[in-house]
């Protein structure tokens, strides 16, 4: 058997009886863990909302897109429903002759593959509704709510005292931090860089994403330069770079987002399982007479 396909099925084994682990926690913590992470995600939403400032024809775009969005993923669960017990059963086979160091039979290969076919053309189809859903949104939306969509990113805490979308880091305590380690006098700061800048690189691992790889030393380096950079700045300079200088500072950590595809953003957050709700909810509030559009 060619070792590329090996390899490919090795990949689904591997992946199956990681869902099952999972699977496996108490079902009671299965349910609090989902609980607590649909309050996340709503929270965010309601972050993103409250800086879009929709209308009420706008919201209601939205939550019919998100409502045929939810269809279309039950659709694709019933998929994956339907080819489970054949699924199992053919990957537990190919777990078998792996074991064994067997030449796994054509005809297993066959059926799993055409299992695998069969899935991915549901997700597909899936897929091409929802980014067509997607660009409808997007031309429903202002642009200056398509920029603040642009420049969202996922947080449960926004930024006190202002009316924008929430950011996951709140640059204003970066700047605080680095205004504090610019007023210490040049020989106090020399004799304490090597602490201040290893609590800082501290402070970055804990905001990283998971499974992030950074080089200690890449992250010393980067941080060290930013401080020193910083510090001979004119105090004139620095007032006008320093939210430059928290952002440049907090950079080998931040979330790459792709700058220039809304539609996988639209998709991800205004057509979610939890939009619905969130708008449901809003709507109802300040629209209690049957959610009409006027």
């Amino acid at each position: 058997m060619e070792k590329g396909k090996v390899s490919i099925l090795l990949r689904a084994i591997v992946f199956f009886l990681a869902v099952s682990v999972v699977w496996a926690l108490p079902e009671d913590s299965r349910d609090r863990a989902a609980k607590t992470e649909k309050l996340r995600k709503e929270i965010r939403l309601l972050n993103l909302f409250n800086g879009l400032d929709l209308t009420q024809e706008q919201m209601k775009t939205i939550l019919d897109g998100a409502r045929e969005s939810q269809k279309l993923r039950d659709e694709y669960e019933s998929a994956l429903a339907r080819v489970q017990d054949q699924m199992e059963e053919a990957l537990d086979s190919i777990r078998v002759y792996l074991s064994e160091d067997r030449e796994i039979p054509p005809q297993t290969v066959r059926d799993y593959h055409s299992l695998d076919r069969e899935v991915r053309k549901v997700r597909l189809q899936v897929q091409e509704r929802i980014a067509e859903l997607a660009r409808e949104i997007e031309e429903s939306l202002e642009p200056h709510q398509l920029y603040q969509l642009q420049e969202f990113v996922p947080c449960i805490i926004p930024p006190m005292g202002e009316k924008r979308i929430g950011q996951a880091e709140d640059t204003k305590g970066l700047t605080r931090n680095l205004e504090r380690i610019r007023r210490l006098p040049s020989h106090l700061y020399q004799q304490r860089k090597t602490e201040i800048v290893g609590r800082t690189c501290q402070g970055l691992r804990l905001h990283a994403p998971p499974y992030s790889e950074m080089d200690d030393e890449e992250l010393r380096a980067h941080v060290e330069s930013v401080f020193d950079r910083m510090r001979r700045l004119e105090d004139a300079e620095f007032e006008i770079h320093k939210e430059r200088l928290a952002e440049e500072l907090i950079s080998p950590v931040k979330p790459e987002i792709p700058a220039s595809n809304l539609v996988r953003k639209i998709a991800g957050f205004l057509l979610s399982e939890e939009a619905v709700t969130v708008l449901e909810d809003r709507l109802d509030r300040r629209y209690p007479a049957g959610r009409k559009v006027s």
